[in-house]
C-alpha cells in the first residue's frame, strides 16, 4: 500500500514515541552514568527524583545539579523555593554571596542536609575510626 507523505510523516512520528518503561529505564541509565562521573562530588548527596522528593527538601540544605548539557555546577545553599507559571525554581546561594536560579525540572538535582561543625567532626572522627577497626 501506498503511503502519501503525510501518513509517513505520522507513522514516523509514532513510531519515535517511546514506551513509559523505555523511557525509564533510559533515566536509570542516564542517572547511574552521572552518580557514576561524579562520585567524588556527590557524596552524601541524594538526588532528587520526582516533585514529592523535592517538596521534602528543607531550606538550608546544600544543592548540587547537572544541568541540560550535562555539566555538574556545584550550587549552593539552598535559600529558596518558588514557583512561578507552574514551574519550581530553587534560589540558591554560594559562598561568592551570588544568587542562583535553577528550575527543578530543567536540572538533575542532587541534595544534601545541612551539615553543622559537629557534623563535619563526628564524620572525620569515624573515618579516623574506620582506618583502625579493619
Amino acid at each position: 500500500m501506498n503511503q502519501s507523505k503525510r501518513e509517513m510523516e505520522i507513522d514516523s512520528f509514532i513510531n519515535s514515541i517511546m514506551t513509559q518503561e523505555k523511557w525509564e529505564n533510559d533515566k536509570n541509565i542516564y542517572i547511574d552514568n552521572i552518580i557514576n562521573k561524579h562520585n567524588k562530588y556527590l557524596e552524601d548527596y541524594i538526588i532528587v527524583l520526582n516533585k514529592e522528593e523535592y517538596d521534602m527538601i528543607n531550606l538550608g540544605g546544600y544543592i548540587r545539579y547537572v544541568d541540560s548539557m550535562n555539566v555538574l555546577k556545584w550550587g549552593g545553599i539552598l535559600l529558596k523555593k518558588i514557583k512561578k507559571n507552574d514551574i519550581d525554581y530553587m534560589i540558591l546561594g554560594n559562598s561568592n554571596m551570588k544568587r542562583i536560579t535553577v528550575s527543578f525540572y530543567k536540572n538533575t538535582i542532587f541534595y544534601k542536609k545541612h551539615t553543622t561543625a559537629s557534623d563535619k567532626t563526628k564524620k572525620l572522627f569515624i573515618s579516623y575510626l574506620d582506618k583502625y577497626t579493619d
